[in-house]
């Protein structure tokens, strides 16, 4: 409508002249309005676009640099920029580094490391550069949360000067990767395509795309770990059965010997073990093992240590000649920081004599009904696997005969380490004090009363070490048995006359 077609409508003509006003601002504005409408339709398509991006990919394998690389050429493509990087945040090192990048991206700080970088390698080059929380404009964005938008790059001083070789910052913007107040990295891109630089409007659709990439980032994320704790718990499975296997199915029935085994690590794979082997028709091999280290890699020198044991043992009756050359193997195929205890035995079944060494591991206990007071037999012994043969052969070989009603038992450093709610260990003299009352019970219910004793004491406690013991107890007597109870030979070192409460290591 005109202006002299107002004024005939009998309207004066700066009345008429303040209308026009009101109704030119008015479709000013509708438009306006309209164009932040469409602006805001076009970011909320080009967010769903992305999300579809990456959920086309869930289909085949969700994994995070190939989601960051579909995130950074999408967001390179929306902004119509030439390069662009996605720079994830380590929080623990506090260190940014490119995990993305689109184009010929130019360093992002100052250094003179890349004038010998060819433009083909600079993508891989600006991966492998480290960028610390608060260094560059990079930094900066990561520090402080605040989106940047640098309109004219070349003249702020903010940004870094590059070689002539790269591509030449003019403008650039800088957008956090934020979720729940949390800065999981940066995103950045650098001049927009043709003459004209980076605006408000690209500003805010790289704010709205960085929220939705912040999502996928963490919950690709979130993804990766949980498959990878899948696959942990997996290989774990698998290492408890291959350390199950190890263990001997079953004690070996003997007439007028009661042997019984127990083993229960602290966690899924612990470090310690049994075995029970024929070292001739006549000579049960008897074994304790404590390794060094828990997990996989305890579970691996466990089956080295019994692969060495049980081919070294074969025909030999000497236990210190068969550990010596096992203490070889072990430093041989072993890192220098582990080492084994184990306490190993040979029992010639006629006679019930037991020769046996101590390699640094707990005392042997033996007891019956006719001793007031069960016996700890401490040889001298050094773990294997520290020294070597000169020093290792330096380990006691003892000999004892077991009678009608002994019992001999080997255990390992978790029964008497077990702890209550105050922190207080079980101890040698409580185990000492609960095998008086295991005297008359079968070698399988004796080890059973160790433990419920044990479990009343932690209380619930979760036990913090492995926990295994091997019990022999000798059921009857035999024609070769000389006088009765308990007896060392009389060249038995002084070690196994010891009696009490104290243990060796």
């Amino acid at each position: 409508m005109t202006l002299i077609s107002l004024a005939s409508y009998g309207l004066g003509a700066a009345a008429a002249v303040f209308l026009l006003r009101v109704a030119l601002d008015y479709r000013n504005r509708a438009a306006e309005m309209e164009r932040l409408h469409q602006a805001l339709r076009e970011e909320r398509a080009a967010a769903l676009d992305l999300l579809n991006r990456i959920g086309l990919r869930v289909d085949s394998a969700l994994d995070l640099d190939g989601s960051l690389e579909i995130i950074a050429d999408y967001i390179v493509e929306a902004t119509d920029a030439e390069a662009g990087a996605i720079f994830l945040l380590d929080p623990a090192t506090r260190v940014l580094q490119a995990r993305a990048v689109v184009g010929m991206f130019p360093p992002m700080h100052q250094t003179s490391d890349y004038v010998l970088t060819k433009r083909k390698y600079l993508a891989e080059r600006i991966k492998r550069d480290r960028v610390e929380v608060g260094e560059g404009i990079v930094g900066f964005v990561a520090k402080t949360g605040e989106s940047l938008l640098i309109a004219d790059a070349l003249s702020d001083p903010r940004v870094p000067k590059v070689s002539t070789d790269f591509l030449q910052m003019s403008s650039i913007i800088v957008a956090p990767l934020r979720i729940r107040q949390r800065i999981l990295g940066v995103f950045a891109v650098v001049n927009k395509r043709g003459e004209d630089s980076f605006d408000e409007r690209d500003l805010h659709l790289i704010q709205q795309l960085a929220e939705q990439a912040a999502l996928v980032v963490d919950m690709v994320r979130m993804y990766a770990e949980r498959a990878e704790q899948q696959r942990i718990e997996q290989e774990l499975r698998v290492a408890h059965e291959f350390q199950r296997m190890l263990l001997p199915r079953e004690a070996p029935r003997i007439d007028g010997l009661d042997v019984a085994a127990f083993s229960q690590p602290a966690r899924e794979i612990g470090g310690d073990s049994y075995d029970f082997f024929w070292v001739d028709p006549t000579h049960l091999g008897v074994a304790i093992v404590d390794v060094s280290g828990k997990g996989i890699p305890g579970a691996l020198v466990m089956a080295i240590v019994r692969s060495a044991l049980r081919a070294e043992a074969q025909g030999d009756l000497s236990p210190k000649a068969v550990l010596r050359r096992v203490n070889a193997r072990v430093l041989e195929d072993t890192q220098d920081n582990v080492f084994v205890t184990m306490t190993y035995g040979v029992i010639d079944v006629p006679t019930r004599r037991m020769r046996f060494v101590r390699a640094g591991h707990e005392p042997l206990i033996t007891w019956n009904a006719r001793d007031l007071h069960p016996r700890l037999l401490i040889p001298k012994g050094i773990a294997l696997g520290l020294v070597d043969d000169e020093t290792f052969s330096m380990i006691e070989e003892c000999e004892i005969s077991l009678k009608e009603g002994d019992t001999a038992l080997l255990y390992t450093d978790g029964v008497i380490e077990a702890m209550d709610a105050a922190s207080r260990e079980y101890g040698s003299e409580r185990l000492l004090s609960r095998l008086q009352e295991e005297q008359f019970r079968t070698a399988d219910d004796q080890i059973r009363g160790i433990l419920a004793d044990i479990n009343r004491f932690s209380a619930g406690i979760p036990q913090h070490d492995d926990i295994t013991l091997l019990a022999i107890r000798v059921l009857k007597a035999q024609a070769q048995a000389g006088e009765e109870g308990l007896s060392e030979d009389a060249s038995a070192p002084a070690a196994l006359k010891r009696e009490g409460a104290s243990h060796g290591a």
